[in-house]
């Protein structure tokens, strides 16, 4: 039997360059990512408390001044379930501001002050909803309803790339998200306004494991010029507890 010393060193180039050829065929025939497989399907609904341990006003005024906003509250307490239902309890300076996004349907309130605000339509809005995309994962309640994904490639270190847009003619808005496959949470988020203009970049990291969910616990933001204008933590993430549809009504 021949071995592969028997052979001059250009034959043994040219069967080395073939073997590399059939191997880059077979990867070009392998099926590319779909969408799904950017999706936390194991998340029925989840809690979690929002901190802000860095903020830079004039940093995050860049980004645009609703944005900055958010990071004037001390805390935030989040509850989500699948489909899309989405609660908010922001702390400012002792004050209790309730938002509710029930399926397209969005509510506010602040009690002490009696402001109460309920049910306004803004299903074909999408950016004035508030989802998980914006805390690093992506349900499957929001890929059959709200997003959609388009596979660009697969990165280096093997994460997938898409182009995330909404599913609705109207709003041009477009997300570039990189995905860790094996947890599947957002590790990094590109916002591109209506006009394709990068609009700020998000970087997720830290994640923990409950209940079969993997969610980042730590979330850097930086606005278009790459400067980090805020950072915020993530705690007391609980995953598929059975939170009760009551919680999305005022």
């Amino acid at each position: 039997m021949w071995g592969v010393e028997t052979f001059p060193a250009a034959e043994r180039t040219v069967k080395v360059m073939g073997l590399t050829m059939i191997a880059a065929a077979f990867a070009v025939g392998a099926a590319a990512p779909t969408f799904s497989d950017a999706v936390q399907t194991a998340l029925r609904d989840i809690s979690f408390t929002v901190d802000v341990e860095t903020a830079n006003r004039s940093e995050l005024r860049k980004i645009n001044k609703d944005f900055a906003a958010g990071y004037e509250a001390d805390m935030v307490e989040v509850q989500y379930k699948d489909p899309l239902k989405i609660r908010l309890i922001s702390y400012i300076n002792r004050e209790r501001y309730i938002y509710i996004v029930n399926e397209g349907f969005k509510s506010f309130s602040v009690p002490r002050l009696g402001i109460r605000r309920t049910n306004e339509d803004v299903r074909k809005e999408p950016g004035k909803w508030q989802t998980l995309l914006d805390f690093g994962v992506i349900t499957s309640g929001m890929q059959r309803s709200f997003v959609k994904g388009t596979y660009v490639r697969t990165d280096r270190d093997d994460q997938y790339v898409f182009d995330v847009t909404y599913q609705y003619s109207g709003d041009t808005t477009r997300f570039r998200i990189w995905v860790d496959p094996a947890k599947k949470f957002v590790t990094k988020r590109m916002w591109y306004n209506q006009k394709g203009v990068l609009v700020a970049t998000f970087l997720y990291d830290n994640p923990v494991q409950s209940n079969g969910v993997w969610f980042p616990t730590r979330l850097t933001v930086q606005n278009a010029e790459g400067k980090t204008a805020g950072v915020s933590i993530f705690k007391a993430v609980k995953a598929n507890t059975g939170i009760a549809d009551s919680a999305f009504k005022l």
